[in-house]
């Protein structure tokens, strides 16, 4: 098979999982050392986003590229980004495999996450999520900006088209708009103005005030995101025709149309929808109330049930998380199938028998 059979193989694969656009007349072949395949959605501040293959193993990367003659703030918020994206040490963000950002149309490369985005796959459904699955993009999407967070960055753009399902776990992608909170004095330039904004549909309040931001901004994102998925309609304005005054405003209010979130859910979502950013739940709290709330949810799902893998690990936060939500797959398990009742009470004789010949050894040394 030749490399023009090869790459047409590799776009029609990724056409069964994603939007995606052909190339357009005068893109390159190439970028770098990279083999360009098709387009992804443009990103912000211009910048081209391709699919393309590594040269050594074929491995499917992304590809942000901002023009030839990009203006100089535009090229520093590129490595804003960049910087960000690199501090975020997860097994649920793409990582940055390479960067060129001196070029005349500089670019970075991250590794491509095959799945579909959020938006996409409720596009393909007649309705929102069922309650199983809700539970899992609320864990998976809570563990991830878990990581963001522990990395002294605000992501800022926390929306359904950001969030990947794999065939593994839930991603959360596109940094261009993050802002590093941490104790770091970071380099290049801040982002502000309309170029913070994102997407408004699921932008905090003080996000649209252009406001300071902290953690408590994506909770807030989280919680619209949650609430859209549940019916497959944003809770404020279904049709997206609210003027941008009278949406803020809905906002303040409290406006919000919750009743397709599951009851289970109706708590974490509400407390992380406050209009007052110091009133919301940490990520660490709501994953804690998400987890207790819904483990005994189960039901069919086509998203992925979160899986804990040691990167999962680095911090006893993070592991005490992790601890109990293996332990709630155990009890569901257990409680749930007659194989998994059958063995917990065969353990339970087990376990008993040899306490039972521990006491009598004991008993027979001490007489």
């Amino acid at each position: 098979m030749d490399e023009a059979t090869d790459s047409a193989v590799a776009v029609a694969d990724l056409a069964e999982t994603r939007q995606i656009d052909l190339l357009e007349p005068g893109d390159p072949d190439r970028i770098g050392p990279y083999e360009l395949l098709c387009r992804l959605p443009r990103g912000g501040q211009g910048a081209d986003v391709f699919v393309g293959s590594a040269p050594a193993d074929g491995a499917l990367v992304v590809i942000k590229r901002l023009p030839e003659g990009a203006p100089e703030l535009a090229r520093k918020r590129l490595a804003r980004e960049v910087e960000n994206a690199a501090r975020v040490k997860s097994s649920r963000v793409a990582r940055i495999v390479d960067q060129d950002l001196a070029a005349g149309a500089p670019y970075y490369v991250q590794e491509y996450v095959s799945g579909t985005p959020l938006d996409e796959f409720l596009a393909h459904r007649s309705g929102g999520l069922t309650d199983e699955e809700l539970r899992r993009i609320a864990i998976g999407l809570l563990r991830a900006l878990r990581d963001v967070h522990a990395a002294g960055v605000v992501h800022r753009d926390v929306k359904p088209g950001n969030i990947i399902i794999s065939g593994s776990d839930v991603w959360l992608v596109d940094f261009g708009i993050s802002r590093y909170v941490g104790p770091e004095p970071p380099s290049g330039t801040a982002t502000t103005g309309i170029a913070a904004l994102g997407t408004k549909l699921f932008a905090s309040p003080e996000q649209l005030q252009g406001a300071v931001l902290t953690e408590a901004s994506d909770v807030y994102s989280w919680g619209l995101v949650i609430a859209y998925a549940a019916g497959a309609v944003h809770p404020v304005d279904p049709d997206d025709t609210m003027p941008d005054s009278e949406y803020f405003l809905a906002l303040r209010a409290g406006r919000l149309n919750l009743t397709h979130v599951p009851p289970l859910l109706m708590d974490s979502v509400s407390q992380a929808l406050r209009f007052a950013p110091e009133k919301r739940p940490s990520v660490a709290v709501l994953a804690r109330q998400v987890e207790q709330r819904t483990r005994w949810l189960g039901g069919t799902s086509e998203i992925p049930d979160p899986r804990t893998t040691m990167r999962d690990l680095q911090s006893m936060g993070a592991l005490v998380e992790a601890a109990r939500y293996e332990l709630g797959r155990l009890e569901r398990a257990v409680a749930d199938t007659r194989a998994g009742y059958a063995a917990a009470i065969g353990v339970a004789v087990l376990l008993g028998i040899v306490a039972g010949l521990v006491l009598a050894i004991v008993y027979h040394v001490l007489v």
